[in-house]
């Protein structure tokens, strides 16, 4: 008997809309934390936002913000950067920024490189209404199922092999800009495999709860 509520049909992965964020940080807990030695740790902080938004492959605009940071800023992770701290002094603090940034984020597909990371730092520092009804997606997932050929889905190795220019690695805009190419990659990937939507998010989900 035919049921009387039938699937929804597939949709295109052209309608879906993402957002696609990096993040810079002090470190690499978004919680303070007591380790085996019983040393405490402070939580690590976010320095700086990048944010790419997306209509299916169609790059719709990018933004970046800088935040201000209360506790320590590691001296290996400023040469990294290029961010100082004399950068971060006039600098929104972190409520004002996130204020921003939900605009941009809201309605969207969250995407990151490293989602498991980014997804932390989010959960940790973005009110829990705006980041729980959102889903969160990672390109490195993606990439480990759509291309093959890859020998690493670190990002810099994703951008050599598929000719990506990232103008400048360890920036949040510049990393959230090479990610998103790679997502027109992977969307690309994706259709010639003949998912839809639905499909494309599960292979790269990513689960609040085991952040």
């Amino acid at each position: 008997m035919e049921s009387l509520f039938p699937d929804p049909p597939p949709f295109s992965i052209r309608a879906l809309r993402f957002a696609v964020i990096d993040l810079e940080t002090t470190g690499g807990s978004p919680k303070a934390f007591w380790d085996k030695k019983e040393r405490f740790h402070e939580a690590s902080e976010i320095t700086e936002v990048g944010i790419v938004k997306m209509c299916g492959p169609v790059i719709e605009g990018g933004f970046e913000r800088l935040a201000s940071i209360a506790g320590d800023y590691p001296p290996l992770i400023q040469r990294l950067t290029g961010i100082t701290p004399a950068m971060l002094l006039d600098a929104q603090p972190w409520e004002q920024v996130a204020l921003r940034i939900s605009s941009e984020l809201e309605g969207r597909v969250w995407v990151a490189h490293h989602a498991t990371f980014d997804g932390s730092f989010l959960k940790a520092w973005l009110p829990q209404g705006l980041w729980h009804r959102h889903r969160l997606i990672c390109t490195r997932l993606l990439a480990k199922a759509l291309i093959p050929e890859a020998k690493s889905c670190a990002l810099h190795q994703l951008c050599l092999l598929l000719n990506i220019r990232n103008r400048r690695a360890h920036r949040a805009l510049p990393d959230a800009e090479a990610t998103s190419e790679l997502m027109q990659h992977l969307l690309q990937r994706a259709e010639e495999k003949g998912l839809d939507a639905e499909a494309l998010l599960r292979l790269g989900a990513v689960s609040w709860a085991k952040l």
